[in-house]
């Protein structure tokens, strides 16, 4: 049994897995023909014992003081009179 880090986004036997996804327990000859098409290489001890490290792009977009993103504001804040409202 193997330890793989996956190099390329690919489906597997298993489903969809992205770059950078540690694959454990893999059979020998699954992670040799998985290592010849060059989507997974062997995962260090260390990478194990992190797991799976994806790599999320930062949102900018301006945040209030708990963290949250912040809604935009709306134009109007007052709703409509209803037009049957005397009846």
């Amino acid at each position: 049994m193997k330890n793989a880090m996956v190099l390329e986004h690919h489906y597997g036997d298993d489903g969809n897995v992205t770059a950078g996804m540690i694959l454990t327990d893999m059979t020998s000859k699954r992670f040799e023909e998985l290592e010849k098409k060059g989507l997974v290489r062997e995962a260090t001890a260390a990478e194990v014992k992190a797991g799976h490290q994806h790599a999320f792009d930062r949102d900018t977009s301006e945040s209030d003081d708990g963290g949250e993103k912040k809604a935009p504001a709306p134009s109007n804040k007052k709703a409509p009179e209803p037009a049957n409202k005397a009846a």
